[in-house]
């Protein structure tokens, strides 16, 4: 069954007549449809969120997920999904594109759906040694990142 661009698939067995697979199989797929909902947590290569880059030329980086994350939940329980981007930041630079700086995890309910790698979506080139230095000292005097 097909509806709102999502698919449901049914499968049955042992039952003695082929339409009364087909009526239990239509119950299944009409309990599925009105019961549950298809939510898209991520889209692969699109900016989830950006995070703090320390010494780099730019002080954000934006990060993504390789895959298109989608997860099939209960109607009316969409309040206990919780996604959340787990990394030690600021991420030093120099950074390369597509580098593993910390892990999207989607919890619901209190159990771990799945865990992803956070990628970075472009480069981030390390600032001179000037820089770094003027922003060293920045730091420990001011705490400022």
């Amino acid at each position: 069954m097909l509806r709102n661009g999502r698919r449901l698939v049914a499968v049955g067995s042992g039952f003695e007549t082929k339409s009364g697979r087909s009526k239990e199989s239509s119950k299944l797929l009409i309990y599925g449809i009105t019961n549950f909902d298809l939510v898209e947590i991520a889209k692969s290569n699109v900016s989830i969120s950006n995070i703090d880059v320390w010494l780099g030329k730019d002080k954000t980086i934006d990060v993504h997920v390789k895959e298109d994350i989608y997860k099939t939940i209960k109607k009316a329980q969409k309040k206990k999904l919780k996604v959340k981007m787990i990394y030690d930041g600021p991420v030093e630079a120099p950074i390369e594109k597509n580098q593993v700086v910390g892990k999207l995890k989607v919890v619901y309910d209190e159990n771990l759906l799945g865990e992803y790698d956070l990628l970075t979506l472009n480069e981030v080139k390390r600032v001179n040694i000037f820089s770094r230095l003027m922003k060293s000292l920045n730091y420990l005097i001011w705490g400022d990142v």
